[in-house]
């Protein structure tokens, strides 16, 4: 036992008179506690770090967090931040991990690894997707330009090949730089008052009923990859393979909003005539349509024979 702590004991014995004894059984139970809740600390650390970063972006830009916004299906998805201005609307999907970060734009499942452990998780590029979808929905603007950001804390290395296309992946001290980079004004003062309004309406100010939402969104999250780990565990090694090579056929379609080089890119049958990407079946304001997977940088949409 080191100098400090044999002092720090001894201190309490003296002031409190509390035998040793419980003295230790106090510590046991607060690193129990801590071991418990650390995913928590680390969550609620992490979110202080990025709520300080956007805080100095200035008045130029608003800051909504830990929304949940109502999905086209059926339930509610959390978005961590959603900063608006005249450049854009930007969402920040914020991950706490440490160790080294493996993953890419097209990969379902990125990968970390702390030692010898690793461990998957869900792309956080198709997360930060699908909370973009349906903001847009919630917001009836499909067309709205959303810029995808996710950031890291300092203690994950990244170990990515390749740079990515479709989201800004970044440690949370390169906020500031990011935002640095969009400098043209895209939309009014008019349109960009719309947006908050509308947002502003998904601020809970009942702290119960907000509660309430955030627990059946837990529970929806915990039931769904419940779902997924019985299904994964019911299918025959032998088809492991084949299932593999199916997950892989579908991981390059959802991923399909990668901007494609219009100047290089040769037109496929059944594909975009303009771009060559593939044609998926899409959901706008006045229904269903096929578009360009390329969207937004190819706007192509396949108009119905009459």
């Amino acid at each position: 036992m080191t100098e400090f702590m044999t002092g720090f004991l001894s201190g309490i014995l003296i002031y409190t008179k509390i035998p040793i004894f419980y003295v230790l059984i106090g510590l046991v139970v607060l690193r129990m506690i801590y071991k418990l809740k650390r995913p928590a600390i680390k969550g609620a650390i992490g979110e202080w770090k990025v709520n300080r970063k956007l805080a100095k972006l200035g008045d130029d830009y608003r800051v909504f967090g830990d929304l949940y916004v109502l999905k086209v299906e059926g339930g509610h998805t959390q978005v961590d931040h959603v900063v608006t201005s005249r450049k854009g609307v930007f969402v920040i999907e914020t991950k706490h991990y440490s160790g080294w970060i493996f993953g890419s734009d097209r990969h379902k499942n990125w990968t970390q690894v702390i030692y010898k452990r690793k461990e998957k998780m869900y792309n956080p590029i198709w997360q930060n997707f699908g909370h973009i979808q349906s903001l847009r929905s919630y917001l009836n603007n499909e067309d709205l330009d959303m810029h995808s950001i996710i950031t890291f804390s300092s203690d994950a290395t990244f170990k990515f090949k390749e740079p990515f296309e479709t989201a800004h992946v970044i440690h949370v001290n390169e906020l500031e730089k990011v935002f640095g980079k969009y400098e043209d004004i895209v939309m009014s003062e008019g349109e960009l008052k719309k947006i908050n309004d509308s947002l502003e309406q998904l601020i809970f100010t009942d702290k119960q009923e907000k509660k309430r939402v955030k627990q059946a969104h837990l529970k929806s999250v915990k039931s769904k990859q419940t779902s997924q780990e019985t299904q994964k565990s019911k299918v025959p090694k032998s088809k492991l393979r084949t299932t593999k090579s199916v997950s892989e056929k579908t991981e390059t379609v959802v991923s399909l909003k990668t901007p494609v080089d219009t100047a290089t890119k040769t037109s496929s049958p059944g594909g975009c005539p303009r771009c060559g990407s593939e044609l998926v079946q899409r959901k706008g304001k006045f229904g269903e349509f096929v578009g360009c997977s390329a969207y937004p940088k190819c706007r192509y949409t396949l108009k119905k024979e009459a």
